[in-house]
């Protein structure tokens, strides 16, 4: 497979360098800290502080995103190779609508996660959200919008990703249920055995009975 970037279009671009971006700001930035200083009654200070980042704080979401970061990069090195995947669903559609749920995922985060601080006596607390968590944000959102350009390029509008996951979804259900026809009849009939046929009655024989036998002549002469 050969690689020249000169194939990428700007939407692809903008698909990498989001999912590159997204890829350094889940792992290397701080998402979310909680810091404590001041000065304790007793004269003494305190400064603590303590942050982790986007993957160490969200243990679940933190999947989505990095599904979303390996299918945007996937996308664009299938652009620089010129391969196409016979997929029910197109590759820009996936993209966008990982980007878009990743997106929501840190609007949740955001609004949702624990944030505030606290005063008591000469020490404060504080918790809440970092800059990584905004970058994030940032990110996401260029891998949607460059999905969605990746689409118009294409020529595939919202009804046709409608249409392609409705055979998709169709296609999976009937391979199902012959699946589950085939290991039905299975179960029944063994292969390779025979059903033995059922008998059949002999018919009626059409001579007479045969008469009794006559007494011997021995019989009598011992009376």
């Amino acid at each position: 497979m050969s690689f020249d970037v000169s194939r990428l279009r700007r939407s692809d671009w903008m698909v990498g360098g989001g999912a590159v971006a997204f890829f350094i700001f889940l792992f290397f930035f701080k998402w979310y800290g909680v810091s404590v200083k001041g000065v304790v009654p007793v004269g003494g200070s305190v400064n603590y502080g303590s942050s982790s980042t986007g993957w160490d704080t969200f243990t679940n979401s933190r999947w989505i995103w990095l599904i979303t970061i390996i299918v945007a990069l996937g996308a664009v090195v299938l652009v620089a190779g010129q391969r196409k995947l016979d997929m029910p669903v197109q590759p820009s559609a996936i993209v966008a609508g990982l980007g878009a749920l990743s997106t929501l995922l840190i609007l949740y985060r955001i609004i949702h996660h624990p944030s505030g601080g606290a005063s008591f006596g000469g020490v404060e607390a504080s918790a809440g959200i970092k800059i990584g968590i905004w970058l994030g944000l940032i990110s996401s959102v260029a891998i949607t919008y460059g999905g969605y350009l990746m689409m118009s390029e294409e020529g595939t509008s919202l009804s046709d990703v409608r249409d392609q996951a409705g055979r998709a979804v169709g296609s999976f259900t009937d391979s199902s249920a012959s699946g589950g026809g085939e290991s039905s009849t299975g179960a029944s009939a063994a292969p390779g055995a025979s059903t033995p046929a059922p008998s059949t009655p002999p018919a009626p024989s059409s001579e007479p009975p045969l008469p009794p036998p006559a007494p011997s002549s021995s019989g009598e002469s011992g009376l």
